[in-house]
């Protein structure tokens, strides 16, 4: 039996391995408290603790050994038993980096304290001074020192832009905002290689390379008389357990269960292809499981023959698609967008990330429902954007007249012609110099999460059903599916908790400090005295987060 089955080995994921295997998070841990543990670490087991403005001692207790499943404990968190199954491919990141692959994506997004290492908020920046690699970073611009002009502003308006720069103020109205100077080494975006090595790194440092394997998940049950335990765990079953099987048959048990896999919904796509019609289109998602160009695509090209594509959708995903499209050979390609063509540097806006962002971030925690932190989700990451970074090099196509873009603008008809092996498009309005024949088309329309959707997930939805809002669960503060069922969910699924960042790298690593908590004490119920006692647990939180004076442990001391 696993003390912790993680499903999904995405960034998510990664970040919740990470944590806990992690004795002391930055989350937690200031510098001065992290040379603090790494004393009362050296002098564990050798000293008393006595709490701070309490003039009765206390009994001894060690610090770091007066537990058995400490996450924040060097010497335990190696011993957990941490199974992750990833469907993609049998590594971390599997799916990630092919993706990267696919869209010839050549650095992230996310600025550079963006990642899902718990020791340091800065050990990505840290990781490209060390290795000599900051020249891949690139600065993303606009955000710090950078606010926009009013004539600049006002012409990007009248062009159908919608700049989310802004953050509103009661005495000012819409203001622009602007990032500490002193924060600028933080606003660059990295490679995908410096990424992906430092995420190599994290993998190697916590001694995680071996715990993925690549499985399917089936379904995911809950009970204490699975007939499947081994005779070894039957006295410990009278606790709720997890029974994951897989699609192979194989079946695993787990006493805590983490569910990392993203939006875990279904593409949104208008409508479901047929067979023959997944010869001339595909989801964005679908990318990284084929080749780019289809075939015959290839062959045109290779003729010289005309080729159009078209590309729907308004994000990121939907420019890099096109970039794509046109790096490769395709004649022309047209983007259409039902909205208006959205500039953002990140997903969500900056005053979620900036100075404001604890303003804006106590708006979202303290909200009444569900029903309105949802509002302010959706209002918050507002649909598909694109970077000003991307937007250049759309804006290039556009001059070169290989790329249109065609904002509110939707698909009205599309019917595909077996014959000539290309669709016929109808838009609303019209694209007067749209061809008649579409060799293919790539829908970029995201993923809409849906917890109701799961198939695995039925039999504990049967067993404990929870409210779901707009496709999100509304989980307990620690991410848990219920409060006795510590089934714990990472990812933009949490977006109900965590808030807007949710889906980004940010958000996966602020899950995982929530989950990793939650995880502790409920391992700790698996332990033969049921626990530690009030005291211990006292110490340890005390320990943890700095609230005792290093030199009271002092006291006694041989």
């Amino acid at each position: 039996m696993h003390d912790i089955l993680i499903i999904g080995a995405g960034p998510a994921g990664l970040a919740v391995a990470a944590r806990l295997r992690e004795p002391t998070p930055s989350a937690v841990f200031t510098d001065a408290e992290h040379n603090r543990y790494q004393w009362i670490q050296k002098h564990s087991g050798r000293m008393n603790l006595r709490p701070r403005g309490h003039g009765a001692q206390r009994s001894k207790c060690s610090v770091v050994n007066n537990h058995k499943y400490g996450i924040g404990n060097k010497d335990t968190t190696s011993n957990l038993d941490i199974q992750v199954l990833d469907s993609s491919g049998p590594g971390w990141l599997h799916s990630w980096m092919a993706n990267f692959a696919a869209l010839g994506i050549s650095h992230l997004r996310s600025p550079m304290f963006f990642h899902p290492c718990p020791r340091d908020r800065d050990g990505l920046l840290a990781f490209a001074q060390e290795t000599g690699r900051c020249g891949e970073c690139v600065e993303i611009a606009n955000c710090v020192g950078k606010s926009m002009s009013k004539h600049r502003r006002k012409k990007k308006v009248a062009q159908g832009l919608e700049i989310g720069t802004t953050v509103r103020r009661r005495d000012k109205g819409a203001v622009a905002l602007e990032i500490d100077e002193r924060d600028r080494k933080d606003y660059f975006t990295p490679s995908a290689g410096v990424f992906g090595d430092y995420c190599a790194d994290v993998v190697g440092r916590y001694g995680l390379e071996d715990l993925v394997e690549e499985a399917q998940v089936a379904s995911i049950d809950s009970g204490s008389d699975f007939d499947e335990v081994d005779l070894h765990h039957k006295d410990e079953t009278t606790k709720k357990i997890f029974k994951v099987t897989t699609t192979d048959g194989i079946i695993r048990f787990a006493k805590v269960v983490v569910l990392a896999i993203g939006a875990g919904g279904k593409p949104n796509m208008p409508r479901e292809l047929t067979a023959a019609e997944k010869e001339g289109a595909c989801h964005s998602t679908q990318l990284p499981k084929q080749v780019f160009l289809a075939p015959r695509m290839m062959q045109k090209i290779l003729k010289r023959a005309p080729t159009a594509v078209m590309v729907v959708g308004g994000g990121l995903t939907a420019a890099q698609t096109a970039n794509q499209c046109i790096e490769n050979g395709v004649g022309h390609v047209f983007m259409v967008m039902r909205s208006a063509l959205k500039l953002k540097p990140f997903d969500i806006d900056l005053d979620w990330m900036g100075k404001f962002q604890n303003v804006q971030k106590a708006t979202f925690w303290s909200a009444d429902s569900d029903e309105e932190r949802l509002e302010m989700l959706l209002t918050a990451r507002n649909g598909g954007s694109i970077p000003p970074r991307y937007f250049k090099k759309l804006q290039a196509h556009v001059a070169n007249r290989s790329l249109s873009i065609h904002i509110h603008t939707t698909v009205v008809n599309q019917t595909w012609d077996e014959q000539r092996r290309s669709w016929y498009v109808e838009t609303d309005p019209p694209i007067v110099d749209l061809p008649p024949e579409i060799d293919y088309i790539y829908y970029a329309t995201g993923v809409r999460p849906d917890a109701d959707g799961l198939p695995f997930l039925s039999p504990l939805r049967e067993k404990f059903p929870i409210e779901v809002k707009g496709g999100l669960p509304c989980l307990t503060q620690d991410l848990a599916w219920a409060k006795d069922v510590p089934l714990f969910v990472a990812g933009r699924l949490a977006g109900l908790r965590i808030g807007p960042d949710c889906g980004n790298l940010e958000g996966a690593r602020a899950g995982a400090e929530r989950i990793s908590w939650a995880v502790e004490d409920v391992l700790e119920g698996w332990r033969p005295d049921g626990g530690e006692d009030a005291d211990d647990e006292y110490h340890r939180l005390c320990h943890r987060v700095g609230s005792v004076n290093m030199y009271e442990s002092l006291d006694g001391f041989e």
